[in-house]
């Protein structure tokens, strides 16, 4: 038995499957060459990016290049939660595949849904646990 399409993605995995199939068929899907910019740092905050295949680099002015990030994995969140621009410049490293959630529906999901919360939560402190050093 394979999971529910979507399943595998963590901030859509706490949605019950109605809810996820219904963000999976509203999201644009898009395919990015390798080595093309998707976001550039300093643009406007437009869509929150789920990456469901390939690879991306992650690239601040001031931190540099973070790790890749793979399917699953997800960016844009901070520029749309704070409504502000880009934070990083994100490239595509091989073919990328990524479901593009505007803004207003990805606040609308987290109000509606604020289970979708924890698993960013976890993530968004991994990465910061990565730029920042910390004692255990």
């Amino acid at each position: 038995m394979t999971a529910p399409e979507g399943a595998d993605i963590p901030i859509l995995a706490a949605l019950k499957a109605k809810d996820r199939e219904e963000v999976l068929r509203s999201a644009r899907r898009r395919t990015f060459a390798p080595g093309e910019v998707v976001v550039r740092e300093g643009d406007s905050s437009v869509n929150l990016f789920i990456v469901l295949s390939g690879h991306a680099r992650v690239e601040t002015a001031t931190a540099g290049i973070s790790p890749e990030l793979g399917p699953g994995t997800f960016f844009g969140e901070l520029g749309i939660i704070e409504e502000h621009a880009r934070t990083a410049t994100v490239t595509a490293v091989d073919e990328l595949t990524c479901l593009l959630l505007p803004a207003w529906e990805f606040r609308s999901l987290l109000n509606e849904h604020p289970e979708m919360a924890v698993p960013m939560l976890r993530v968004l402190i991994a990465r910061l646990h990565r730029l920042t050093p910390h004692e255990h």
